[in-house]
């Protein structure tokens, strides 16, 4: 019985595997797959929950600008979306209009190059307080998604690069969106291998665009799948010198007929 004790009950130093460095003490945390998944830092003896339902792994080794723990990276599948985190900001907000359990892709710092003031394009096409981020590591088949619903956006498949200009959409107020594609698989008019344009408004990219509905797991992301929502404006999240990422003015009927 006793062995059995240990077995079930054996303490979280003892489990897991090395995944992200901690900022504190910049030794490796253990991520505890077993849920709830969460990282275990061993030596501070502190655990930081982690988004459900989905995997974790190293983002590339990068570290958030505040805190300089090791960024991870949350994903549903190939079919749904991804975003990364910082393990420390997901469980201490480290701004006021910040919740506990928002990762990078709603994070309001003005210059970090995760954060949805840098990535953020233009407002959800289908909930009310959604905005939708560039992923950026989700080349050649690029995509945006929302960071509140489960709207993902396929376009500028075969891509080379996808950037989030700092100017914005004069009718619609959304980022522009600066895309290099290689010569040879360039579906852009005239053999044109770079453009730059509003992903709502510019005819140029109306056959690059395409709307889909994430794969989630989760039962929060289900209940608006397959209906839209009311279409007030609400405001965008986008800092730093940038307007507000909106959406598109007296059009929203057009567009939801566009994207159908």
């Amino acid at each position: 019985m006793d062995e059995l004790m240990e077995v079930s009950f054996s303490p979280l130093a003892a489990t897991g595997k090395p995944l992200s460095r901690c900022g504190k003490c910049h030794r490796f945390m253990k991520y505890i797959q077993a849920k709830p998944s969460r990282l275990h830092c061993s030596h501070c003896d502190e655990t930081y929950s982690l988004p459900q339902n989905g995997t974790i792994k190293l983002y590339k080794e990068l570290r958030c600008p505040l805190d300089d723990f090791e960024l991870v990276l949350w994903s549903s599948g190939s079919r749904g979306k991804s975003y990364p985190l910082c393990p420390y900001c997901y469980n201490n907000p480290p701004f006021r209009d910040m919740k506990k359990g928002m990762g990078c892709n709603e994070c309001t710092h003005p210059s970090c190059q995760h954060s949805l003031n840098l990535l953020g394009i233009g407002q959800c096409v289908e909930c009310e307080s959604g905005v939708l981020v560039l992923d950026p590591i989700s080349g050649p088949k690029w995509k945006m998604a929302c960071n509140k619903c489960n709207v993902v956006v396929h376009f500028f498949e075969n891509a080379h690069k996808v950037r989030v200009s700092a100017e914005t959409c004069e009718a619609c107020d959304a980022a522009l969106v600066d895309v290099d594609f290689n010569k040879a698989k360039s579906p852009l008019p005239g053999g044109e291998t770079q453009h730059a344009g509003c992903v709502f408004c510019d005819p140029v990219f109306q056959d690059l665009v395409e709307l889909k509905h994430a794969a989630m797991k989760h039962p929060m992301h289900r209940g608006g799948q397959g209906k839209r929502q009311g279409r007030g404006r609400g405001k965008g999240r986008r800092l730093g010198g940038r307007q507000p990422p909106k959406k598109p003015k007296d059009k929203m009927a057009a567009l939801a007929a566009y994207f159908v």
